[in-house]
């Protein structure tokens, strides 16, 4: 047997005309290689040409291509803060990430677990410039074959820049944990997180050459596995991602989440869990919480909200095919306004969200998703401002005619939200108030008749629209356990339009 072990520790920095005005490490890590495989990990900062880029991060990676055994762990605490070439960049993190691979038979399979952000400042002529920056605490995954992947990460990064002379600013910190299980339980199991698991959000501030000027944020937090033969995955993603922006028409004092051009904000726990025991069986999860703001010249758009999805399809003989998947204690939020006091914002809050799909024999299929959807333009056109807004509280479940197949969305009981769009002659706004129970239940196999049901009850929902503009509210369902598949859904959705 031959054992391999290799660690890369990467801490660079090409800096044109100034150093460092604070670089330091603390913590360390261990690695072991069981077989033929590698064990990675790395930290990075470097910059060049005077358009200063800056990434810093802890990476653990855990690969095989056949029989083996891998681990690998990393705590380590970095931060950096870099005045170059007419910008402020700083960036840092504090936590620690492990990987750890087992292959019983041919194969391959890799996982990694990543904690990290970036920072630049690219300067794009006549005085205008790029700011952005980025953070991420994640893991992600796949396994072919018989054998054990799991990959873990947790603690915070942050990230800043700064346009000097200029009230142009992005921000965002990420703080929690990501962590995989993924389980191959045969030579021919295929078992991934299909994406990125994990905490994430992203911010920037532009001037164009033209003197256009924009700001966005995007946060999110993200849980989906994929199983196809026999084979298990458990996903889990919680904590907290929150960024913001100030563009160059900002005249205040930038105070984070009180008075960003862009801003949005995440907090919940996500996790997920698929199942698959017989050849060609295969079950899907995912789940999202995300919060969206972006201002530029055409206008404003924020958006957010949480999602559930799950789905199993069974071929074989197998006693089950599994998929259960929740986003639970989620909050968020987005904003985008100007200085001259037009502002677009929306908000809420969630106790449970959850979608499960199960089949218990061949030839069955099960589906089911949920999802809150909050989102409002307030849009700068050649004579006239308009704002459209949307809200949608949704469920739905399917699963196939005859067969001992379940499918069910729950959403509730607690939560409300709001979105709005205002400015000194109009104000708009539609929420929702808790006493939720948004569901959705489809049982195929159920005796002496297939159950079918979905409900939309909600303390209160409203709209308005003042002092001209157009409201709607309708509550649209279905039921059916005539054809195939049988299916049951409904949804509360709220809209507003205006414009003057």
């Amino acid at each position: 047997m031959r054992y391999r072990f290799q660690i890369v520790l990467l801490v660079y920095a090409a800096l044109i005309s100034q150093s460092c005005a604070l670089t330091e490490i603390t913590g360390g890590w261990s690695a072991v290689v069981n077989g033929e495989g590698t064990s990675l990990g790395e930290s990075t900062v470097s910059s060049c040409f005077g358009d200063p880029f800056v990434t810093l991060g802890i990476t653990s990676t855990s690969s095989l291509y056949g029989t083996g055994s891998v681990f690998d762990q990393k705590t380590g605490s970095q931060s950096l803060q870099l005045p170059l070439g007419g910008y402020e960049l700083s960036v840092a993190y504090d936590g620690t990430v492990s990987s750890s691979l087992t292959l019983t038979s041919s194969g391959s399979g890799s996982v990694t677990s990543k904690i990290g952000s970036t920072a630049s400042g690219v300067s794009t002529g006549e005085g205008s410039y790029d700011l952005l920056g980025y953070a991420d605490i994640t893991t992600e995954g796949y396994l072919s074959g018989s054998g054990i992947g799991r990959a873990s990460a947790g603690g915070m990064t942050e990230y800043n820049v700064k346009a000097m002379g200029t009230p142009s600013e992005v921000w965002g910190s990420v703080s929690g944990m990501s962590s995989l299980n993924i389980v191959g339980l045969s030579s021919n199991s295929l078992v991934s997180t299909g994406q990125l698991n994990g905490l994430h959000t992203e911010s920037r501030s532009v001037k164009d050459i033209n003197g256009k000027i924009s700001s966005a944020s995007n946060s999110w937090i993200y849980a989906e596995a994929s199983v196809i033969g026999e084979g298990k995955a458990n996903v889990t993603s919680s904590g907290t991602a929150q960024g913001g922006a100030w563009d160059s028409s900002f005249a205040n004092i930038n105070q984070r989440l009180l008075n960003e051009n862009a801003a949005s904000s995440v907090t919940g726990e996500l996790k997920g869990y698929a199942e698959a025991n017989g050849h060609l069986d295969a079950s899907h999860v995912s789940a999202i919480l995300q919060a969206e703001a972006i201002n530029d010249s055409s206008g404003m758009l924020v958006s957010g909200g949480p999602a559930s999805y799950a789905a199993v399809t069974q071929s074989s003989d197998a006693t089950r095919t599994y998929a259960e998947t929740w986003v639970q204690n989620s909050v968020w939020g987005s904003v985008a306004r100007t200085n001259n006091n037009q502002m677009a914002i929306e908000w809420g809050n969630l106790s449970d969200l959850g979608s499960g799909a199960h089949t218990y024999e061949a030839g069955s299929n099960a589906l089911s998703f949920g999802k809150i959807l909050m989102t409002t333009d307030y849009l700068f056109q050649t004579d006239q401002v308009s704002s459209l807004g949307n809200m949608s509280l949704d469920t739905y479940a399917e699963a196939t005619k005859g067969k001992i197949a379940i499918a069910g969305t729950l959403m509730g009981p607690d939560g409300d939200g709001t979105l709005s769009s205002s400015d000194e002659f109009m104000q708009n706004a539609a929420g929702f108030t808790g006493g939720l129970n948004h569901y959705s239940l489809v049982d195929a196999g159920r005796t002496p008749l297939p159950w079918v049901e979905t409900h939309a009850i909600l303390t209160r929902a409203y709209v308005s629209s003042n002092p001209s503009g157009s409201e709607m509210l309708y509550q649209p369902y279905k039921i059916d356990n005539l054809e195939d598949p049988n299916v049951a859904w409904s949804r509360t959705d709220g809209s507003y339009l205006q414009a003057h």
